[in-house]
């Protein structure tokens, strides 16, 4: 069976160069300009019928020699604007935008006047995502997002709030769901998150009022074949608001709000390539397993009889792909739980930073890197009454992808998107 996957089609892609030039005012007198750096700060893009408008910060660090032969340094930021054409593109659609600092051009006008001209060259790709089915072959291993199931569930939330000044009448009440966290159980997506609420509201004065509120809620939507480790994506959306004022501080409230889930899978399937869509696609490089064994003596700040439970964590886990390898580092956090000599049971704390490297012939900078990691196994033994040794073993599975454009058949026709 063909598989439903979860795609982004790629609408259309384009390049722009952006000249930005200025005349910068030195703090103090200079005889040369060493270096300028550039960069790219505070990107944001915002899809419009068929552009993609780019903003953002170019900074600069300037270092100058300064008549006492010094040198000297002075920061600067320009903000910019710019747009590129995209046929094609539409609000709501997704955009991946790569700036590079083509070129840094300087000219000492005046001991104090620095002409600047910064050429920013920006690549942008729109892509929309969709849902379609991939025909299964014999050509590239990708990774993709296979759809396990979605539903809709709308659901009404009624309350009460006392109003802070008495009120003749209710001007108008907006609603957003805000800070929405999800946990996929069998069969089900919980949702939770915050209702926010702004009321506006006419006094007895005739002055109009402002008061805020904010609801936590929880609910679930059934998607048959979810399990835990799944991903999911949920859209709401606010469908109805209705309000009655009841008394003049007392206001009735009922707001309809629809979710939309959608529960995902990543697999991993070769395709067939040939004419079909052109989707943004994530290639298997290479995948690889590797134990590593952390092994410490630890000292107990109380004289201890017995170890109760050793429970360990991975935390700030990064990552670093090079040639044919990819390098892991992170801390692991354990928590001792131990019996004293006073028959008390006390907490310590410790932190043990570790590195490993794991094996992924093709393996190449710049590269997607993707890692899963567990506890195997943790063994520990009380040498003395506040010497502990512990070894703790950890598993990782790392698999290593690159993102490509490739065209693909699919099953005739696919639709317009369902995120």
């Amino acid at each position: 069976m063909d598989p439903l996957i979860r795609a982004e089609v790629v609408i259309g892609e384009n390049t722009k160069q952006l000249l930005v030039e200025r005349n910068v005012t030195l703090a103090i007198a200079a005889i040369k300009i060493r270096n300028i750096n550039a960069t790219i700060r505070d990107l944001t893009t915002d899809v419009i019928a068929d552009k993609v408008v780019i903003q953002g910060v170019l900074h600069k660090q300037i270092f100058f020699v300064g008549e006492d032969n010094i040198v000297h340094h002075q920061a600067e930021d320009i903000p910019f604007s710019t747009f590129v054409d995209v046929p094609g593109a539409e609000p709501g659609m997704n955009v991946q935008v790569s700036p590079v600092i083509e070129t840094v051009i300087f000219n000492l006008l005046t001991s104090t006047i620095v002409h600047q001209k910064v050429v920013i060259e920006f690549f942008v790709k729109v892509t929309e995502t969709r849902q379609l089915n991939l025909v299964t072959g014999d050509g590239p291993l990708v990774r993709v997002d296979q759809v396990v199931g979605e539903n809709t569930k709308q659901e009404l939330f009624e309350n009460f709030i006392t109003l802070n000044t008495p009120a003749i009448k209710i001007d108008d009440i907006t609603v957003v769901v805000k800070d929405i966290t999800t946990h996929v159980i069998e069969d089900k997506v919980i949702i939770q998150g915050v209702i926010h609420k702004q009321i506006f509201f006419i006094g007895t004065n005739n002055i109009e009022y402002h008061q805020g509120e904010d609801i936590e809620f929880s609910t679930f939507v059934d998607i048959p074949g979810a399990s835990p480790g799944m991903d999911v994506v949920v859209n709401s959306t606010v469908e109805f608001i209705h309000f009655d004022l009841r008394d003049a501080t007392t206001l009735l409230q009922k707001v309809v709000i629809e979710f939309f889930a959608k529960v995902t899978e990543s697999i991993q399937i070769n395709i067939l390539l040939g004419p079909g869509a052109l989707l943004k696609l994530e290639t298997v490089t290479g995948e690889n397993t590797k134990q590593i064994l952390v092994e410490n003596v630890f000292r107990l700040p109380l004289p201890t009889i017995k170890i109760r439970e050793i429970i360990a964590s991975i935390r700030d886990l990064t990552t670093e792909v090079i040639e044919d390898k990819v390098i892991i580092q992170g801390i692991l956090h354990k928590q001792i739980f131990f019996i004293a000599n006073d028959n008390l049971e006390h907490h310590q704390a410790e932190d043990i930073p570790f590195s490993t490297f794991v094996d992924i012939p093709g393996a190449t900078p710049g590269m997607n890197v993707r890692v899963d990691s567990r506890i195997e196994t943790i063994l520990f033994e009380l040498e003395d009454n506040t010497t502990l040794r512990q070894k703790v073993v950890i598993e990782f599975f790392i698999k290593v992808t690159e993102t490509q454009q490739l065209s693909v058949v699919i099953v005739a026709p696919y639709g317009p998107y369902y995120f």
